[in-house]
């Protein structure tokens, strides 16, 4: 059962939380705080699943209490529960917390976005790495992107184009700008995907309140020289992947929706890789294993950690608020086969109106059979096609795809699509589509 704490100063608000939740209280333990102190007087006593927090309350603030709970508890989910007038302790807050909702948020959005974090943060079994990725509010950026945009920040003649140039070019700037900007903050009525939507959606101001301020898009350059880990090596690959994903998609005709997120879920996939960067001991041991056996990478990952990076990747991404679809294609980019099996699969929502709805009863609590969902083209066959064209490299006279899941493909019966897709491999590195700055 969760264990779910409520801050709130309010005793109305309180008092609406507690009847609007009442209907889930066999599957949730709820506790309710009325200010920060008590808050963490709960929290000294029992393990807490979530906290989810107002921002204004008198003594210790929203803020300064997620800062203390992210030090003392870090594998408890932070989520913030405000109204839009908080909005410049929102983004003071930004370091600290994981989603944001908007007050007053209804019994199926708030439920949805609790399960959601907390089945997500299910998919990791290493306890210390679950402690790592909460705990993570900043991931390295190159030094030269992370220079370049607060050089244009800093310039008289800001252009958001060049802003979103920049930031569609890097891993850790595209996910943080997304997921402020697909935070229940904003209320949009559909998710944004695309980095240069959300630099637009933002503005200037809010991003030199991130970049700037709160200096989410610091350096972690130490983290990969420690590691021996090449930042511009993976940064390229993930470009590459992106854009081959993107034509993919197009290939395939695919919705422009769906080739959005190919091609955000593209830059993203390998995003789990810079959460091992943190835990050098275990990324050393990896990669010692595959030095020594010559086994994969992710297949070392597995024995060492009982977990890999596509599943950390996922896992942070999911906590920030990405997209489904995108969470969905980091998550089994490697083996999205495993569908099949996997727990992982959500609702999709189909409308506006049915956003973030989620069933409450035990039964349909339960995520649905993965096989409903195969049947056509979406972002993760596009990026699981690309990263795995992407590690095989050499297709001359070649017919055999090592790192491609053909029992998905088969389900999806889009096997017979791989030489069109192979075509566009070979059409990107001819045309060197694809430049790494």
């Amino acid at each position: 059962m969760r264990k779910i704490l409520f801050v709130d100063d309010d005793p109305k608000e309180i008092k609406r939380l507690r009847k609007m939740l009442r209907s889930i209280r066999h599957e949730w333990e709820m506790e309710f705080a009325v200010n920060g102190e008590e808050a963490l007087g709960f929290m000294a006593k029992f393990p807490f699943d979530v906290i989810v927090s107002d921002m204004h309350m008198p003594g210790i603030s929203g803020v300064e209490l997620l800062d203390t709970v992210k030090k003392r508890y870090p594998r408890t989910v932070r989520i913030v529960h405000s109204d839009y007038s908080d909005r410049k302790m929102v983004l003071q807050s930004a370091r600290s917390v994981h989603q944001f909702l908007m007050k007053p948020c209804n019994a199926e959005t708030m439920t949805y976005t609790i399960e959601r974090a907390c089945k997500l943060r299910d998919l990791l079994r290493n306890e210390t790495l679950k402690e790592i990725i909460t705990g993570i509010n900043k991931l390295p950026s190159l030094p030269r992107l992370y220079y370049s945009i607060v050089s244009e920040l800093y310039s008289k003649k800001t252009s958001l184009k060049k802003i979103s140039n920049i930031i569609s070019q890097d891993v850790s700037m595209s996910a943080k700008i997304l997921q402020l900007v697909n935070s229940a903050f904003f209320g949009l009525p559909q998710k944004i995907v695309d980095p240069h939507q959300a630099v637009v959606f933002l503005g200037r101001d809010t991003l030199k309140a991130l970049v700037l301020s709160i200096h989410v898009f610091s350096s972690f350059a130490e983290d990969a020289e420690l590691c021996n880990f090449s930042l511009v090596r993976m940064w390229g690959h993930s470009l590459r992947t992106s854009k081959l994903a993107r034509n993919i998609a197009y290939a395939e005709m695919a919705d422009e929706k769906v080739a959005e997120e190919a091609t955000i879920a593209g830059m993203l996939h390998d995003i789990g890789k810079l959460v091992l960067l943190k835990v050098p001991v275990l990324y050393k041991e990896i990669t010692g294993l595959v030095r020594t056996t010559g086994c994969d990478f992710e297949e070392a990952e597995y024995i060492v950690m009982k977990t890999s990076h596509a599943e950390l990747g996922a896992y942070l991404l999911g906590l920030w608020g990405i997209p489904d679809n995108v969470v969905e294609a980091v998550a089994f980019h490697h083996n999205p086969s495993k569908l099949l099996e996997d727990l992982f699969i959500m609702s999709n929502v189909s409308s506006n109106k049915d956003r973030g709805k989620i069933r409450l009863s035990n039964k349909d609590s339960k995520s649905r059979p993965a096989k409903r969902f195969l049947k056509e083209f979406t972002a993760l066959t596009a990026v699981h096609v690309a990263n795995s064209l992407l590690m095989q490299e050499n297709y001359s006279g070649i017919t055999d795809y090592p790192y491609v899941d053909m029992l998905y493909l088969r389900t999806l019966g889009l096997k017979d699509r791989l030489p069109e897709w192979v075509a566009c491999y070979n059409n990107a590195v001819r045309q060197e589509v694809i430049r790494y700055v």
